[in-house]
């Protein structure tokens, strides 16, 4: 379990993830994205998220940050891609997004009472923004969606575990790692 994620070591200042050349995740807004989902329980719900909550007051289990930092490098992999196709969104597709996130408009209005103006917001866009993508490469897409996610270059900080190209996923660390100036080779 990721035990109360907002503190880490001091010399942890390595970003939550960074993917490709251009694009870093911050251990802060990666942070602000699970209060975000956590607070929304109809949210969890609909995606059938079992349990935000670690084991610690105050944390989140390792499972649901990995599910979520997944989830943020894909919308990020689609956000490139939607302007390297030089798309724009349009204020319709916002709106079907933000009435249509789930099969019951009121499920998602729900959602959206839910969560912050501004996440909601930034939510709506990047559903979109993966739908244009979609749309727009039509026949191609699953051809580049495999390639982006096996191909690319994603850096998840350790904390979080090590992307794993195969499954297009984040896998959970392999245990608790050591404060610094611990461990054998402290003494040395």
């Amino acid at each position: 379990m990721v035990g109360a994620l907002s503190t880490g070591c001091a010399d942890d200042v390595a970003p939550a993830v960074r993917v490709g050349d251009s694009i870093e995740i911050s251990n802060d807004d990666l942070l602000a994205e699970v209060a975000e989902w956590a607070g929304s329980p109809t949210l969890l719900e609909q995606l059938q998220v079992a349990t935000a909550q670690g084991d610690g007051e105050g944390s989140y289990s390792t499972s649901f940050v990995d599910f979520l930092l997944t989830n943020r490098i894909t919308f990020e992999l689609h956000n490139a891609q939607f302007t390297e196709l030089g798309l724009e969104l349009t204020d319709q597709e916002r709106a079907e997004v933000r009435s249509g996130l789930f099969p019951d408009p009121a499920v998602s209005a729900m959602v959206f009472e839910e969560l912050s103006g501004s996440y909601g917001e930034r939510l709506v866009a990047d559903v979109a923004r993966q739908f244009a993508v979609t749309e727009a490469m039509a026949d191609t897409y699953q051809t580049w969606q495999v390639e982006a996610l096996a191909g690319t270059d994603i850096d998840v900080n350790p904390r979080y575990g090590s992307w794993d190209p195969q499954g297009a996923s984040v896998a959970p660390p392999s245990g608790p790692r050591p404060a610094p100036g611990t461990g054998l080779l402290a003494e040395l």
